[in-house]
């Protein structure tokens, strides 16, 4: 087929595409200085070829000369130090204070540079700062990069904190500076007395207590006084946690976004410092960003809907040009390890013949059940057209867990294969089927067997949205008349829960994977999830066996403070070696590091097998890094698990999409966001959209056919 001039620059043939994407890392500003950095650091090629503007920041004057000569601050991590505080020193034209962004890979260390930032400001006088984080487990970490710099000031962990050290006449003197590490949550939820947590933050930045609300109206103003003139560090860990904000909806925002965003305006000296390896996955996500002098007064954009509209219009090569230019300007670094080292294999889940009837049953009853709820709303007069949002949202998620249990069979396999060879398995997943749990009420105690997701998925959405009555009238209903019962609709509803119960359909696959792969025993299991299903273990001596009988047990006392520290004990366990596979959800996709440190007891080399794609591909490739981070002594061997299914290759397309607009944002080149390519995944593309519209036509002509 021939292309026109026009098309072969829209297909991308028109022009030759330089095969080299990453650059071997080479520091420029604090050469003279510092030690090399202990991982084998890359640059984007595109990044690489534009040089950081000089800089004339007296960093040294601040830090112990120890500091620098025993590499506490490799000159990478020097270098993001050196930029951001120089960054700071600028106001914009709209009066704010400029902030810097660190878009490091995962595992280079931000960490350790937020800490250098912040014994920056600390030793020039600024004694309290806000560090921003999405989990509290990282506190952990927080206390580590402070404490390897030498820098013994207060840690503050959380507004909790706060609260226990409240007294009549103020906060205990300990609690007054330092660094308060807070979690996003923490920041939109409710404190005490019926103030917000952010008002909370403002009286500490402010110098005052939480008592200080009851001087009344004065107290306020010369909090926001105050809150407007702090000048310390507001640090945005992992900020794309914040990455959700619609300009114009608000409503339709998330919480997260919306908190970031009101705080930095409240605090318009704040010296703002983002940090994510994973910064933006599409333009429409920068919102937060409102430091970066991206738009606003003197900006080429009046207002970011303004920046947005025109990004969309110039597509993902534009985005390239706006890394380049954030880097030029002293705005932005981002450097990443090396993915030299490490390989990247696809392994595709044979679809065997028990495992096809199974995916045919579940479709054969998904179409029955369409058939026959739209013959209920018809017969019970509901014209609500949520139900069908509701329909196709549970169907997404039944199939989308269906093509993780059909290939369980291939990841134990692959998994069990590795341990034998004397490798550490890390598995990465996203979702841990807790809702049905949930929604069956388990307690503790023994059960007939695994429990599935997807059957009480399926079995939830008939009991909750399938109609059996007719929709009732106000008064009827004030009245407690009882709704007028449609046999035909609930005879129906029983016949479709009976032939779910026939189903097969596979049961949580943590469950299993736990099972299959030694017990809880041998797995550190780090999720969210407060219990989980099990095989019952005794111990006889020194000696544990497994009674074979089914249990549902919690992973932590209920009401007591196990369940925060969870997964850092269990992260514990695997790096001694006591536990050699490790399950990781979103919940554990960014701080935790699981690689083969030099200073850890377990240094095998790590398989990460991938079993389920996020939807986001900033999720995705921070659950990457857990395994391939600084100081390892081998590099992850990943594997990409996915089924023959055609709607699982769906999912895939739609992050290899998203990784194309995240290398182009924070890396300057689309090939760039992460080692793993997906990019022939990417069905959202000038080829992808003219083979569905041949489909379309062709499925057109052949109805025509069939008609005449």
């Amino acid at each position: 087929m021939a292309l026109a001039a026009g098309d072969a620059e829209d297909f991308g043939t028109g022009e030759a595409v330089s095969k080299q994407i990453f650059t071997p890392y080479v520091c420029k500003s604090t050469a003279a200085r510092g030690k090399s950095h202990a991982g084998d650091i890359a640059e984007a090629s595109s990044l690489s070829a534009i040089p950081l503007p000089p800089s004339d920041y007296p960093l040294w004057n601040a830090f112990p000369e120890a500091i620098v000569q025993q590499g506490k601050l490799s000159q990478l991590q020097l270098e993001g130090v050196l930029y951001a505080c120089t960054r700071h020193q600028q106001i914009l034209p709209s009066g704010e204070r400029a902030g810097f962004f660190i878009g490091d890979g995962a595992g280079v260390g931000k960490g350790r540079q937020i800490a250098g930032v912040i014994l920056d400001n600390y030793a020039r006088g600024r004694r309290r700062h806000i560090w921003l984080s999405t989990s509290s487990d990282l506190h952990v970490d927080a206390a580590r990069d402070l404490r390897d710099l030498g820098a013994y000031m207060p840690l503050i962990n959380g507004c909790a904190m706060l609260d226990k050290g409240t007294r009549a006449l103020g906060l205990d003197r300990e609690l007054q500076e330092g660094v308060l590490f807070l979690t996003y949550s923490t920041l939109i939820s409710a404190g005490r007395a019926g103030k917000s947590r952010m008002d909370q933050v403002l009286e500490w930045l402010a110098g005052g207590s939480s008592n200080a609300a009851a001087g009344g109206a004065a107290a306020a103003a010369n909090i926001a006084a105050a809150a407007r003139a702090w000048d310390g560090l507001l640090v945005f860990d992992e900020c794309h946690k914040a990455k959700n904000f619609t300009p114009g909806k608000e409503a339709q925002s998330t919480k997260v976004a919306s908190a970031v965003i009101e705080i930095q305006a409240l605090l318009p000296n704040a010296r703002v410092l983002y940090c994510s390896a994973t910064g933006v996955s599409e333009v429409a996500n920068m919102a937060y960003m409102a430091r970066m002098g991206l738009w606003g007064p003197a900006s080429p954009f009046v207002d970011f809907s303004a920046f947005l509209e025109s990004m969309k219009k110039r597509g993902v090569s534009f985005m390239e040009l706006l890394a380049m230019e954030m880097k030029a300007a002293g705005r932005y670094v981002a450097r990443g390890l090396s993915f030299r080292q490490a390989e990247f294999l696809e392994v595709e889940a044979p679809l065997v013949p028990d495992k096809v009837a199974q995916y045919d049953a579940a479709v054969a009853l998904w179409q029955q059940l369409r058939v026959q709820l739209e013959l209920a709303l018809q017969l019970a007069g509901n014209s609500n057209r949520d139900v069908w949002k509701m329909f196709w949202a549970a169907q997404q998620r039944f199939f989308k867990l269906l093509c993780i249990g059909l290939k369980l069979d291939t990841v134990i396999a692959e998994a069990k294969a590795a341990l034998a060879s004397g490798m550490c398995v890390v598995i990465g997943l996203q979702s841990t089927g807790e809702a049905a749990a949930d929604a069956m009420g388990l307690e503790p105690g023994p059960l007939p067997g695994f429990v599935s997701p997807c059957k009480e998925l399926l079995v939830r959405f008939i009991q909750q949205h399938f109609p059996i009555h007719h929709p009732q009238a106000p008064e009827a209903a004030a009245m407690g008349l009882p709704p007028e019962a449609i046999p035909a609709c609930q005879q129906m509803r029983q016949q479709l829960l009976a032939q779910v119960t026939t189903l097969d359909l596979p049961p949580n696959f943590l469950d299993q994977l736990i099972d299959e792969l030694g017990g809880p025993a041998s797995v550190a299991e780090m999720t969210g999830r407060k219990g989980r299903v099990v095989r019952e273990q005794r111990r006889v001596g020194h000696i544990i066996r497994c009674t074979g009988r089914v249990v549902y047990e919690l992973r932590a006392k209920p009401d007591s403070s196990e369940m925060d520290s969870l997964n850092v004990t269990e992260r514990e366990a695997f790096l001694a070696g006591t536990k050699r596979v490790a399950l990781i959800s979103d919940a554990a996709s960014t701080g935790i590091s699981l690689h083969a440190a030099a200073t850890a007891v377990n240094q095998a080399r790590r398989l990460h097998l991938t079993i389920e794609l996020p939807w986001s591909a900033d999720k995705a490739i921070q659950q990457l890094g857990r395994s391939h981070r600084t100081n390892q002594v081998c590099a992850p061997l990943y594997k990409l698990v996915v089924s023959a299914a055609g709607g699982e290759r769906r999912f895939a397309a739609a992050v290899a999409r998203r990784l194309q607009s995240l290398g182009a944002l924070t890396r300057g080149d689309r090939r760039a966001a992460a080692g793993i390519d997906l990019s022939e995944s990417n069905f959202d593309s000038p080829w992808g959209r003219k083979s569905l519209r041949k489909m379309y036509d062709h499925i057109g002509m052949i109805s025509q056919s069939i008609a005449l």
